[in-house]
This record gives C-alpha cells, sequence and structure tokens, in this order.
C-alpha cells in the first residue's frame, strides 16, 4: 500500500463520525497525486469496510424474500444506522424498486460543504462503488443508483434507489 493510501484509510478509520480531517488530508494531496486517485483510495478504504462488516454479519441478517427489501433494510438501517420516516422518505416502492431521500446528518456533507468540496463528485467517486458492491454481496441482481441531481446541498435532501435487475 502506497503511503497515501494508508495516510487515507488512517483518517477514514479514525474519522469518528467528523469526516473533516479526513476531507482536509485528501486536499493535502492533490498536488502530489492528484484528487482523483485520492478518492480512490478512499473508495477503496470505504468499500474494505463494507465488505469485511457483510463477512462478519451477512448470514446473520433476517431475509424478507425480497431482495429489494433485503438490501434497504441491511445497507440503510443496519449498516449505516437511518431509516424511514426518522432520517427520510420513501417516495417510490414496490417489489422491483425503492426510491428513498434522505434528510440525515451526514459527515460527507458536512466536511464538503466546510472544505468547499463538490458533493457530487465526492459521492460518485468515493461512496456509489461500495455501495453497489454491498448490495451485490446482498444479491447479484440488486443495483444501487443515487441522483447527482438531488443531492445535498443542491436539494433539501439525496435520493437514492435501490433496483432489482432482470
Amino acid at each position: 500500500m502506497d503511503p497515501y493510501h494508508s495516510l487515507i484509510k488512517g483518517q477514514y478509520l479514525h474519522s469518528g463520525g467528523d469526516s473533516t480531517a479526513l476531507f482536509q488530508t485528501i486536499l493535502s494531496l492533490p498536488h502530489e497525486i492528484g484528487l482523483d486517485k485520492a478518492l480512490a483510495y478512499l473508495e477503496q478504504c470505504v468499500l474494505e469496510k463494507r465488505l469485511a462488516w457483510l463477512d462478519v454479519n451477512l448470514e446473520r441478517l433476517a431475509r424478507t424474500g425480497n431482495p429489494v427489501w433485503d438490501g434497504y433494510r441491511m445497507f440503510y438501517e443496519t449498516y449505516l444506522g437511518v431509516s424511514i420516516p426518522f432520517a427520510g422518505e420513501m417516495v417510490e416502492q414496490d417489489e422491483r424498486r425503492m426510491v428513498m431521500r434522505w434528510w440525515n446528518p451526514c459527515p460527507t456533507l458536512a466536511a464538503c460543504q466546510k472544505l468547499g468540496l463538490d458533493t457530487r463528485q465526492v459521492c460518485r467517486k468515493a461512496y456509489h462503488q461500495p455501495v453497489q458492491a454491498f448490495l451485490w454481496r446482498i444479491d447479484p441482481r440488486l443495483r444501487f443508483d443515487r441522483n447527482y441531481a438531488e443531492l445535498r446541498p443542491y436539494r433539501p435532501y439525496c435520493e437514492e434507489m435501490i433496483t432489482l435487475a432482470g
């Protein structure tokens, strides 16, 4: 692991609900490695942490028989600890698709606002694929998407979808 990746991983693992120091570190690196590479390292850290959590917990999590609902419950409610109606709302739901709008406190949003980073870029490059990988482990037919036109701070919520492909 190169030293920049190690530095980002250490900041990520010790962020403790406040991502400001993590993103300050990332912003200090672009002249040396570039913002895209720093966000790719962060994406790898997020991916490793989420998949390690699934390795320990997936077999213990109850299944409903509906992969979309299972993906929602396991990722949002169990892993992230957010749920509707407290942290968001369900704007569409059927057996094959869920669309949620979230307004819960978000350490990434707070850090991006403090440091002038664009959440559309940060969330797409560092956090999108780790959600997809998490859902694939639950059911390979699940697809994650985020509406980057409906994302905080540009809207009062972040809109995300889980869809069953095929």
